[in-house]
């Protein structure tokens, strides 16, 4: 209106928009979305009967820890997001992330008694040594690393260079893994050069079956019992590797296979790793051996009986779960609904799971509450902190050189807007 009867109108107009927003401008818009998206969260984890968190901590640009939250919960879908990528005191012990967490859940007024379980993470025997090596390679100094590249280069490696591995990073760790099979020759030699030869390296092939784990337990969308079959086929395979270790065929190990012809070889370095790995499969992932087959359920149903313990879901309303579980197998109809889903789920990509289930589980009847409430549950756990490692990239590139001094506040809310 302004503009009418004006020639040029348009123009004036056009130019009037190409007027880039004041820094104030943007942050207010910035800030504005971000409270948008807060509050939708916050109504929809306030309104849901039950939530999961995964967590994991890790260094910013500016040297100061970070504790990244994601929660995971059902609405008319299944939610993955950010919840809060908190800085963390001078100290980050169990006790200060304890603290931190529940401040930030009373906050926003979400009760933590809806929590269904927690993720959290760790670093594996063989990763820390490869973690080890390439921070010597790469971070020890410029020389180091210069020389390296060097050496690289004379000896024709396809690679450039190993990147750094910081801080054990899900995104970093399956790029350093490979990297480090690809120029482990490579690497050998020069920690030899620099008398390193107390770093065991007598693991590449180990190391390549490690980042074929890593890779499959990436990816959003992914449902508890993905990772767990994952875990449990990992697990499998090292009994598998033991007994080729054991009998020195070396059918899953090529690189001890063309060692081995080449020379005679002791496989017992190679026999107390897979030991180790096997202990710490076993501790890291004591839940999964201990509650695996109730993961199940989530799409066998009907095949339960008295194996669900139902004490873990006693801030649910389950009271009348196993007469609605005996009307549910006595079904022909819900029967064959999660025949059709477990159909459906073999030709489905493994990160649309999680939508397949929840599909399945919300159309059933309100007179089966008790079952989708389980099932609600079931389907909030995060089978890894994958999701934390993508929001620590994530900030990784909004607190880049150039955005070093946002505050944590300003620096969370375009962490959530990107994510």
């Amino acid at each position: 209106v302004l503009f009418d009867g004006l020639p040029n109108k348009d123009t004036i107009k056009a130019r009037i928009q190409d007027i880039p927003a004041s820094a104030r401008t943007m942050e207010r818009r910035i800030q504005e979305m971000g409270d948008n998206v807060r509050g939708q969260q916050t109504a929809g984890l306030k309104e849901a009967q039950v939530f999961s968190v995964a967590l994991d901590e890790s260094i910013d640009i500016n040297d100061v820890p970070r504790l990244a939250v994601m929660v995971r919960y059902c609405d008319v879908t299944v939610q993955e997001e950010l919840f809060c990528l908190t800085p963390m005191p001078e100290t980050t012990r169990g006790e200060d992330i304890a603290n931190i967490f529940m401040e930030r859940f009373e906050e926003q007024g979400i009760d933590i008694a809806k929590i269904f379980a927690v993720t959290t993470d760790d670093l594996n025997d063989v990763m820390a040594t490869v973690a080890k090596i390439v921070n010597f390679i790469v971070k020890r100094s410029a020389l180091t690393h210069r020389q390296f590249q060097s050496l690289l280069e004379e000896m024709e490696s396809s690679c450039k260079d190993i990147p750094l591995h910081c801080a054990v990073r899900w995104l970093s760790c399956g790029k350093v893994l490979e990297r480090f099979v690809d120029c482990f020759d490579v690497v050998k030699t020069f920690l030899n050069e620099k008398g390193k030869g107390i770093l065991n390296l007598k693991m590449r092939d180990i190391t390549g079956h490690l980042n074929e784990l890593n890779l499959k337990l990436q990816g959003a969308g992914q449902t508890v019992l993905d990772m767990r079959d994952t875990w449990e086929a990992f697990v499998g395979k090292l009994e598998v590797f033991l007994k080729d270790v054991e009998t020195s065929t070396f059918r899953h190990f090529k690189h001890l296979r063309e060692l081995s012809a080449q020379c005679s070889i002791s496989t017992t370095a190679r026999h107390e790793c897979i030991r180790r790995l096997q202990t710490e499969f076993a501790m890291h992932f004591q839940d999964f051996q201990l509650y695996g087959p109730m993961f199940s359920f989530l799409i066998r149903p009907e095949s339960f009986g008295n194996q669900l313990d139902l004490s873990l879901f006693n801030f649910l309303d389950t009271d009348d779960m196993e007469m609605q579980l005996t009307e549910l197998k006595s079904s022909t109809l819900w029967g064959t609904k999660f025949a059709e889903l477990r159909q459906l789920l073999e030709s489905t990509a493994v990160h649309d799971h999680g939508a397949c289930i929840y599909s399945c589980w919300t159309s059933l009847p309100d007179r089966f509450n008790c079952l989708k409430n389980i099932a609600q549950a079931l389907l909030t756990v995060f089978g890894s902190t994958y999701l934390c490692e993508q929001i620590f990239s994530h900030m990784k590139s909004v607190l880049g050189a150039s955005h070093s001094r946002l505050t944590a506040g300003h620096s969370e809310t375009c962490v959530l807007l990107k994510v």
